[in-house]
């Protein structure tokens, strides 16, 4: 009997804290924000993903040039450079056809992405390789002969899995690192994958350009892959993403008023340290501590805040409906 595909992972206090925030933050998204309704704002956004995206891998145009490429325009630069800018434009438009349980897809957006730049575009690898940071072995990928049945196996568990889209589309993006299923482009083909399973839980996050949030901390993300490839177990990567993607919200989540922002960022703190004082908290939320008093007053109000125990040595529970 063939045993199901399980990813080694773990909730962590920190990855509940991240979730319950990313939750907030997606919940004021309204139809009204400009990542809505803005063509303008989304083109821009689409530009600076694939230029983040394009740059971690080595390619060495700049966004102005990735822009105008992108309008059709012709641009100087190395053949091959350009190449990669106009197939990750043509796989990200794939984004609202796609989907993502469905390993044919995932083939189809490699076939686009790595078209005309590798022999084997479309096809998983024949041969063994490995995650490298510059010269730096990260981690070597699934033997060759077992990664079709690896990616079956993770697709199976995508599927299958019960766990919050926003938490599973960061453990498959490991997963997927981990195993390296194709000679190159992995790291490409895997952040639009992920774009397209957050775009699953709200349609809005596909602009998101959590990408360039990767690029700004891109040593960090490859210490990321690292430590989880070391233990086998993906809480390191996880947190990273979901902290990339908080990074990416912010912007574009607008609190209907202060108060919202401050029980958002109260319930994230409190949920990352259960034992925290009511004076820790005002002074994380830069308030008084009479107002910090009123803030969890609110929250245990709405239900999602909970004191268990003595005043003195009790704990804070965060309760995250769906997370």
């Amino acid at each position: 009997m063939v045993m199901a595909y399980e990813p080694s992972f773990e909730r962590t206090d920190m990855i509940d804290a991240l979730c319950m925030e990313i939750a907030e933050l997606v919940g004021m998204l309204s139809p009204q924000t400009p990542l809505s309704t803005s063509p303008t704002l989304r083109r821009e956004l689409r530009i600076q993903t694939i230029y983040s995206s394009l740059v971690i891998e080595g390619n060495k145009l700049d966004e102005r040039a990735v822009s105008a490429i992108i309008d059709g325009k012709r641009v100087l630069g190395d053949r091959r450079d350009i190449l990669e800018v106009e197939n990750a434009r043509a796989a990200y438009d794939l984004i609202p056809e796609l989907d993502p349980h469905l390993l044919e897809d995932l083939l189809r957006v490699y076939r686009v992405m790595m078209g005309g730049l590798v022999p084997d575009a479309g096809r998983f690898r024949l041969g063994n390789v490995g995650v490298f940071n510059g010269e730096t072995l990260i981690h070597a990928g699934t033997p060759a002969a077992y990664v079709p049945e690896v990616m079956g196996g993770l697709f199976e568990w995508l599927r299958t899995t019960r766990m919050h889209t926003l938490l599973a589309s960061c453990v498959f993006h490991f997963e997927f690192e981990f195993c390296h299923p194709f000679s190159d482009g992995n790291g490409r083909t895997g952040r639009l994958w992920q774009t397209l399973l957050l775009s699953r839980w709200r349609s809005v996050l596909a602009w998101l350009p959590v990408e360039s949030a990767i690029r700004r901390r891109q040593a960090d993300y490859y210490e990321a892959l690292a430590r989880s490839g070391a233990t086998g177990s993906c809480e390191s990567f996880v947190e990273f993403m979901l902290e990339a993607i908080r990074e990416s919200i912010l912007p574009y989540a607008k609190p209907s008023n202060p108060q919202d922002m401050a029980r958002t960022r109260a319930l994230a703190f409190l949920s990352g340290d259960p034992h925290a004082t009511v004076t820790q908290l005002a002074q994380y939320l830069g308030c008084s501590k009479r107002s910090a008093e009123r803030t969890v007053a609110q929250l245990k109000e709405k239900g999602v805040l909970e004191r268990q125990g003595s005043p003195r040595s009790g704990v804070w529970v965060v309760h995250a409906p769906g997370l």
